[in-house]
């Protein structure tokens, strides 16, 4: 059987005037002008064949196909207001999913979480940390946390920080070497994060040594890590001096597990954000997860100043 193809404008233009006997009540809640309402009724009048409304000097009335026809309607609406309910009422029970960029979950979020859980213990959360950038709808993500330029079309996108690099070390290494001074950084282990070499904007330690004005340094020894939580763990074991993300090692300078022994860093170029489908913006558990976060991160900087 072929359906036909209602004009649903409309209806809904009809319904909601019907309601009100009102062209202006009604185009106030529909958000357009009387006369847009008043032309979608005449369409559909003339699509019916049929007079549903009397023109008086006191205003609106229905005529008996109209009556018949707001009856209906009005049944018919709110059965789609229900199913409609019961979609996102759906989406708002299920666990809040999560695609979050590996470094950002070790170093940052996860150290965090249970400030959200105790803030919203009815939201359970599902992390999937991988560098695959996924499709968030069909691979069923409420939202993802990604390092970028911040270009996600048909998403909306949320900057949450930007990141810096500058060398990090661990006060231990410097009890037992001291830096005294720039060029000491010759006699130290470079330890080189690679993860981001297909980007030749981001700063390498060659870049970094350049920018401070150190000289014999030889760059191309030291140890290389793919992923830089890793680099920072190094790091923090004493295995030399990083170049290390400023931003994500915030709670290890905190803690004293490593240092900042130069005050120079540079931006990285990328920034994380938080990003989602433009039509999840005011689901509950993307609203509270969104809500939190910002408030975490603005946290997060006032102790970096």
């Amino acid at each position: 059987m072929t359906r036909r193809l209602y004009p649903l404008n409309a209806l809904r233009a009809f319904e909601a005037s019907a309601r009100h006997l009102s062209f202006v009540k009604a185009a106030s809640e529909l958000h357009v002008t009387p006369a847009a309402i008043s032309h979608q009724v005449k369409k559909l009048e003339e699509y019916l064949n049929a007079q549903l409304f009397r023109r008086q000097a006191q205003g609106l009335l229905l005529s008996d196909t109209g009556q018949l026809l707001l009856a209906e309607l009005s049944s018919v609406f709110l059965d789609l207001d229900k199913v409609v309910n019961r979609i996102l009422d759906q989406d708002n029970r299920g666990a809040l999913s999560i695609s979050v960029a590996p470094v950002f979950n070790a170093k940052w979020l996860v150290p965090r979480l249970e400030h959200f859980h105790a803030l919203h213990p009815q939201i359970d959360i599902r992390i999937s940390s991988s560098l695959a950038v996924v499709d968030l709808q069909r691979d069923g993500f409420d939202a993802a946390i990604r390092l970028g330029k911040g270009k996600y079309p048909g998403l909306a996108a949320i900057k949450l920080c930007d990141e810096y690099v500058t060398p990090l070390c661990s006060p231990n290494l410097l009890q037992e070497h001291p830096l005294k001074n720039e060029d000491n950084l010759r006699h130290f282990t470079l330890l080189h994060d690679e993860s981001m070499d297909f980007d030749t904007d981001v700063p390498t330690w060659s870049t970094w040594l350049k920018a401070a004005k150190i000289k014999q340094v030889d760059t191309s020894k030291g140890i290389n890590f793919s992923h830089p939580d890793h680099a920072l763990q190094a790091a923090i074991d004493g295995v030399g001096i990083v170049l290390g993300w400023q931003y994500l090692a915030t709670d290890d300078i905190a803690a004293n597990r490593l240092v900042q022994p130069f005050d120079l860093a540079l931006p990285l170029g990328s920034s994380f954000y938080l990003v989602y489908p433009k039509t999840y913006s005011n689901r509950p558990k993307i609203v509270a997860f969104r809500d939190w976060l910002m408030k975490e991160i603005n946290i997060n900087q006032t102790n970096l100043k």
